[in-house]
């Protein structure tokens, strides 16, 4: 057996899977972290990674790296998503990643990240649809992958996020009526161009929801103090809870949603904006609950390790919005 590492820098979490893969491809998880150092932070204003943002980074992945020498792990694939293909100084944080870490980051492009993200809902879930939406709401974009029939149609990018969409519309604590109902206003500008693009090709699809504004929602669906990966994983969101959700983050300040049983507290400022993104995509693609995958890229990378490989989406329907 090797030891393998598969690292996801995201814009507001980075996640590491380590995983001892056997020859025949099996493996076995032996540890999967979630950090929230959020490297992305403010990036939606200065298209810059800030150097708080990449301090705090990198207290992350010098803790992970040490993890990965202590495991004895032979090889680390790390990739960067939504933040880094934004900031033009993104060049600067992956060059000291190398030089201090002697750590190789690859930046995703949409396509890839669209392929990752499908590929560990394929590999990691048992459904049987014949068409399927993922959609991985992530701090600085969304991404949705359309597949039918076991083999992806289309994929697209846009740049809504939880963290995102907090920092351009949320002022007041608790939010405000007035700053949630332009928040909505914006997403569903946003997913029209989607709906114009996919609008009638997409029927009944089953929708699964990848990445933190999913899993957390889950957590707090089911009150866990603790999180679980086996709990979340697979469970459903129906449409009234994401809704129930939405109206008790708006109810509350930031310091009073760290107290609900199931939320991070490092997510209780972004949770409300991540939650009406979600509620507006359901009701954009006309379904009343979504698969949760404790499942992401990270689980992608290590499926393409073993030989589970899946080409990014054709060239049909493949568009960054």
């Amino acid at each position: 057996m090797s030891k393998f590492a598969a690292i996801d820098v995201g814009t507001n979490t980075i996640l590491m899977l380590v995983a001892d893969v056997a020859a025949d491809g099996s493996f076995t998880v032996l540890n999967d972290r979630s950090e929230i150092p959020r490297l992305g932070q403010g990036v939606d204003q200065t298209r810059s990674l800030s150097g708080a943002g990449m301090e705090r980074a990198m207290a992350v992945l010098r803790e992970y790296m040490r993890e990965c020498r202590q495991c004895g792990v032979d090889e680390v694939v790390a990739v960067g998503t939504s933040a880094l293909r934004d900031a033009v100084n993104a060049k600067t944080f992956i060059e000291r990643l190398k030089r201090e870490l002697k750590v190789d980051l690859r930046v995703l492009s949409g396509a890839e990240e669209a392929a990752y993200s499908y590929l560990s809902v394929r590999k990691g879930l048992n459904i049987d649809a014949s068409q399927v939406l993922v959609v991985d709401v992530g701090g600085g974009s969304t991404e949705f992958i359309w597949a039918r029939d076991g083999k992806l149609q289309g994929w697209a990018s846009i740049d809504v996020g939880a963290v995102r969409l907090t920092e351009r519309h949320f002022r007041s604590d608790p939010v405000s009526p007035d700053e949630s109902a332009r928040l909505v206003a914006a997403v569903d500008q946003s997913l029209g161009k989607l709906q114009a693009d996919w609008g009638g090709k997409i029927s009944a699809p089953v929708m699964v929801g990848i990445a933190g504004t999913f899993t957390t929602m889950a957590a707090v669906q089911k009150g866990l103090r603790h999180y679980s990966h086996s709990e979340v994983h697979g469970s459903r969101l129906r449409r009234a809870e994401i809704e129930r959700q939405a109206a008790l983050y708006q109810a509350k300040t930031v310091a009073e949603r760290k107290q609900i049983a199931g939320l991070e507290p490092m997510r209780a400022d972004v949770i409300l904006a991540g939650a009406l993104l979600i509620e507006r995509i359901l009701n954009l693609f006309g379904v009343d609950e979504a698969i949760v995958s404790d499942q992401g890229i990270r689980y992608g990378v290590l499926y393409e390790k073993i030989g589970n490989r899946l080409s990014p989406a054709g060239n049909q329907q493949r568009k960054k919005i």
